[in-house]
């Protein structure tokens, strides 16, 4: 599924440093035919990941499709 500058999403799980948490998608990446034609996403993060609680680093990650899931709906 295609997600959109401005769309809440989560990240799946099975991330061992941002597992379950959401994201607010930044920037849709244009498909790269040498990777397959693979949609990636750049998104920010509210907070810093798991593990890294006093810094400011990787706020913004670049993930693939496949890896995000749409935010379920309260």
């Amino acid at each position: 599924m295609p997600f959109n500058v401005g769309d809440v999403v989560k990240i799946q799980k099975n991330d061992m440093l941002r597992g379950g948490q959401p994201a607010k998608v930044m920037k849709v990446l244009p498909p790269s035919p040498e990777h397959g034609g693979i949609r990636e996403y750049v998104v920010e993060f509210e907070g810093p990941p798991k593990g890294f609680l006093n810094s400011d680093r990787f706020l913004f990650c670049i993930y693939r499709e496949e890896e995000l899931t749409e935010k379920e709906r309260v």
